[in-house]
């Protein structure tokens, strides 16, 4: 076929060259000369040895191409081509490179070391703070019951101080940006030892609202919320060990302050406990101190060109602001801190608002009304416990006791309950669910129980109802909302709990004084808890509402994408 094919072209190419001589007029009628005709067959000779290199050629790679196939089929890669195994190899060394310069873009962490005084210094102070948030009717409860105070005025006492703890969280953002981990730390460290200090003075329940609600509260609010915010920045593969030493502690305020509250007041009074307690925690600087900025403690990298700046919270230091005074003027310093404090309040604002747009979703609201429905039901009564012991007969000291043991459940559920909700059978509901009934219901069990033992059995259930709560609310918001809405997730909650607060806690003290026993007041903070049950039997028909709203909002941006333009 090839001969075949390589002699009519001759014959063509012979054709052509009459043709064209004859189109040139130099010999007529398709004669020419001996010396003319041996170089045109040269020249065709020429073209066929060209057109036949060039059909080997398509049928070597034709035969190759019929190897590769074969040898695929086979399973041997040995027959691939030498230029399509280097290609193969060069694909996998650029995603192993493109690997590599993701990791590298990654914000670099220390993952331990320092980290791990971090996390001391955060656990240091989480305990403090819980001295004063936890414990409040075992500081408090022998001032108020000398000064006849009415369970309304301590609940409000109480429940303000809840109130400006949690409206806290929405303006450490902007804060913690213009100032800076540390120094914002040490700041209300001081306000948090002057508001406990001056509480040993007063000599009235309303002044408490200053020094306590405004002060302690305040002050309380941004030192736990930092030390929750600043360890994960610190670790990356052990964040959720480090995550997990902080929930502990998160208890450790109620079960070491509980006792030693009760010894230091049997020993120096009400005054000289809490002017010791006040001193202790100064140590919260101690726990200031090592926040240091994330860079600091990060191992010299290779620089990379157009690399991002960096927009680590804790590198916007006060350090940074006086060096920028320095370079720039006294004059450009003032303007910059002009300008820095209207940022903040800017901030403030887009921060409530954007946290408050979740709430659209119906999952958001069950979830925003549980965590309020929980947090005030469960914390309240923690705060009548000493109140309604010693109106039954009991001691301070058996409060305590009782207290104590509720956080030893509470930290030891926490955990368990943490470490099961990464298998594969955890329902985050039902858990919700149980942990409900069991706060609730323990709660009803402590206001019939007559001895110390069932007190003591009814506070223990109570501290693991409370745990397998605390111990995954904030994962319960990821699994229903997404990681990308957990921010303002758990913004909008802290904001609606705050708010509860100013209703629930007050309502229940003022049903004790008209009731006139403290087990009617505990009746309704069992019926608030028990709300949480309620709201959470409806967490699938927000979902299908969600779904249902996502579904026809999609329908109809697709009908306007696909409406004609008309001029």
């Amino acid at each position: 076929m090839e001969t075949e094919t390589s002699q009519s072209e001759i014959k063509a190419d012979l054709s052509d060259i009459h043709l064209s001589l004859n189109s040139k007029g130099s010999l007529e009628e398709g004669y020419f000369s001996e010396d003319d005709h041996s170089s045109r067959r040269q020249q065709v000779l020429h073209r066929r040895k060209h057109s036949e290199g060039r059909n080997a050629r398509e049928d070597l790679t034709s035969g190759a191409d019929e190897d590769v196939i074969a040898g695929r089929n086979q399973g041997n890669a040995s027959l691939l081509p030498e230029n399509k195994r280097e290609d193969k190899e060069s694909g996998k060394v650029a995603r192993k490179d493109e690997k590599k310069e993701k990791e590298e873009d990654e914000e670099p962490v220390p993952d331990g070391g320092w980290g791990w005084v971090v996390v001391f210094g955060a656990s240091l102070i989480v305990v403090l703070v819980d001295t004063m948030g936890q414990c409040f009717g075992i500081l408090f409860s022998t001032f108020l019951l000398d000064l006849n105070t009415s369970a309304v005025v301590t609940a409000w006492i109480f429940n303000l101080y809840q109130f400006t703890y949690n409206m806290t969280g929405p303006i450490l953002g902007p804060l913690i940006n213009q100032f800076g981990w540390r120094p914002l730390t040490v700041v209300f460290s001081f306000i948090f030892a002057f508001g406990t200090i001056t509480s040993a003075f007063v000599g009235s329940p309303y002044t408490l609202f200053f020094t306590y609600s405004l002060l302690v509260g305040v002050s309380t609010g941004m030192l736990s919320n930092i030390s929750y915010l600043i360890v994960p920045h610190y670790f990356k593969k052990r964040r959720g060990l480090a995550n997990g030493i902080i929930m502990a502690w998160d208890c450790g305020g109620q079960f070491i302050g509980a006792p030693l509250i009760k010894i230091l007041q049997d020993e120096y009074s009400f005054t000289g406990a809490t002017l010791i307690l006040g001193g202790f925690i100064l140590n919260c600087c101690i726990g200031a101190a090592v926040f240091h900025p994330v860079k600091w403690h990060v191992k010299a990298k290779r620089p990379k060109p157009n690399r991002k700046k960096d927009e680590e919270l804790e590198t916007q230091t006060q350090d940074q602001q006086v060096f920028q005074k320095m370079d720039n003027g006294e004059q450009s310093g003032k303007r910059q801190n002009s300008d820095g404090r209207r940022n903040v309040v800017i901030q403030l604002f887009s921060s409530v608002l954007s946290d408050l747009a979740i709430l659209k979703s119906a999952k958001a609201v069950i979830l925003a009304l549980t965590t309020t429905v929980t947090f005030n039901g469960y914390l309240n009564f923690l705060a009548f416990v000493p109140f309604a012991m010693q109106e039954s007969g009991f001691h301070l000291g058996d409060a305590a006791t009782c207290v104590s043991l509720s956080a030893i459940c509470n930290i030891v559920t926490r955990l368990a309950i943490a470490a099961f909700s990464d298998t594969k059978f955890f329902n985050f509901r039902i858990t919700m669910m149980i942990g409900s009934l069991v706060i609730s219901g323990s709660m009803l069990c402590f206001t019939l129980a007559d001895s110390l033992i069932l007190v003591k059995v009814s506070m223990a259930i109570w501290g693991c109802g409370v745990g397998s709560f605390n111990g995954i609310f904030n994962l319960v918001m990821i699994h229903y909302m997404g990681l990308e809405a957990f921010i303002p997730m758990f913004g909008a909650s802290l904001l609606i709990t705050g708010f509860g607060y100013l209703a629930v806690g007050p309502l229940a003290g003022y049903v004790r004084d008209v009731a006139g026993s403290y087990s009617s007041c505990i009746w309704v903070l069992t019926g608030v808890s028990f709300s949480s049950f309620l709201l959470w039997l409806l967490m699938p028909l927000a979902q299908a509402f969600d779904l249902r709203h996502d579904k026809n909002k999609k329908r109809r941006e697709e009908e306007n994408t696909n409406v004609p333009l008309t001029i």
